[in-house]
């Protein structure tokens, strides 16, 4: 799976917001199977011991310790444990909102993958049942951070397993050949017009088009792209900051002033802290920074 599907995916999970709206663990023994039924939310299972199936609409997989299954609402299903095994899961319902679309199914993630460690996994569905309980003023942050935590190791271990391989949409496609021109031609001058023709739209439409699967419009992710590639150029000791604008197509003034909003620090206060040479400073700003630097 392409690393610029993960980027699509990324900008929607930054501005999308998750609620957990209930959560347990659970056990099956023999050949128990739970009730068929279909969960308006979305629901998140992890298996942490036995063996057992999931059925889901038509089909059947196999489950055992380790499997992480991310189900969209609306997914008729129930787990069946095998002869002689206790099947344990744990699970959590949850909603998502901003452009609430099957972005899995479209970029083609795969709804189950395999982790050999769960506990990182385990712990996490403990303190999202735990803050579903606790009465706190914190508790529905704590609650929030901690699903996206389970998100992300759902994730790190899609990257980790590669034979993982599902067909994206027609859609992500023609935004994957869009994404690939984009990273290939930083330094150049890059117009709405340009992308646009790649995958044969009116500029208008696309900007849409852009928008709908990308949650920014098509120069707010070539600006971002140019500065995140920034970032990790300023890392590196052989390149200076004037090299650094080059590389990203930006003027040295334009990109300075880019780069302090991106990140807070000036090009060159930031490349000093990076590398560890940046000597303390008091009071505000950058003090000996050379202006447009």
């Amino acid at each position: 799976m392409s690393i610029r599907y993960f980027n699509i995916l990324m900008n929607h999970l930054e501005k999308m917001q998750f609620e957990v709206t209930a959560a347990s663990f659970e056990e099956l023994t023999g050949r128990e199977t739970e009730p068929p039924d279909v969960y308006d939310c979305n629901r998140a299972l992890l298996v942490t011991g036995g063996k057992g199936i999931l059925h889901m609409d038509d089909r059947s997989f196999p489950m055992k310790a380790g499997t992480f299954s991310f189900l969209l609402a609306g997914r008729q299903h129930s787990m069946q444990a095998q002869r002689g095994e206790t099947l344990s899961y744990w699970w959590c319902h949850f909603r998502a909102s901003y452009a609430d679309r099957a972005i899995f199914k479209e970029i083609g993630m795969p709804e189950h993958v395999s982790i050999p460690d769960p506990r990182e996994a385990i712990a996490l569905f403990e303190r999202i049942g735990r803050n579903l309980l606790a009465d706190q003023p914190t508790s529905r942050l704590r609650l929030k951070t901690s699903f996206m935590e389970l998100v992300s190791v759902y994730l790190d271990h899609i990257v980790a397993d590669t034979g993982i391989q599902e067909t994206p949409s027609p859609e992500i496609e023609k935004l994957e050949i869009v994404l690939s021109y984009v990273d290939e031609h930083l330094a150049d001058s890059i117009t709405v017009e340009d992308l646009a023709g790649l995958i044969f739209l009116h500029p208008n439409y696309f900007i849409v088009y852009f928008k709908s699967l990308m949650g920014c419009s098509p120069i707010q992710y070539v600006n971002q792209r140019r500065l995140e590639v920034a970032r990790t150029l300023l890392a590196d000791p052989a390149c200076n900051v004037s090299d650094a604008a080059s590389r990203i197509g930006m003027k040295i003034y334009y990109f300075s002033r880019m780069f302090k909003a991106y990140t807070g620090l000036t090009p060159s206060r930031y490349k000093k802290l990076v590398l560890g040479t940046a000597k303390p400073v008091l009071g505000s700003g950058d003090p000996g920074e050379p202006r447009g630097q």
